[in-house]
């Protein structure tokens, strides 16, 4: 009998390659996602730290100008917490996206894994269902050889009484 041969073994090693390619991607956009988490808390330890200091100018009654400076600080710093927001969320949204693509190519390259399995399985059992037949043929020929009665046919028997 043929030895198993896997028809859609290229198509898997694609899908294999796909994968591989897609893990990778979600890889990288996590580590750009972790990277965007760390400056949005550094942003927020520095707007935290921009208000505490007005709040310390609001309470010392310094002059007014010295008011308007901390108060545009204070807002480059709100604009800057945005902005890391916004590129929080843009890098959250692009490993999602990478995330539910490497969960379908890994699925659809699992499905060929289980279509080749069970080809494999069914291959197996023919193979060995081949093997007994030939076997029962050896062994019919071997003893229709010996004078033996090759057929199985069933004898009618006279009851002795």
């Amino acid at each position: 009998m043929k030895p198993f041969k896997f028809r859609l073994e290229r198509l898997q090693k694609v899908r294999s390659a796909e994968e591989r390619a897609a893990r990778a991607e979600f890889a990288a956009a996590l580590g750009a996602l972790t990277r965007r988490e760390v400056a949005l808390r550094d942003a927020l330890s520095q707007r935290d730290a921009a208000r505490d200091e007005l709040r310390h100018i609001l309470r010392a009654g310094a002059a007014a100008a010295s008011f308007l400076t901390a108060q545009r600080v204070t807002d480059r710093f709100d604009t800057l917490v945005e902005e890391a927001e916004n590129t929080r969320l843009l890098a959250a949204n692009t490993a999602e996206l990478a995330r539910a693509k490497w969960a379908e190519l890994r699925g659809k390259e699992e499905g060929l894994s289980r279509l080749r399995d069970a080809r494999e399985s069914e291959h197996r059992r023919e193979q060995e269902r081949s093997q007994s037949r030939e076997l029962d043929e050896i062994a019919m020929t071997r003893s229709a050889g010996n004078g033996n009665r090759a057929d199985y046919t069933t004898a009618t028997t006279t009851p002795t009484s």
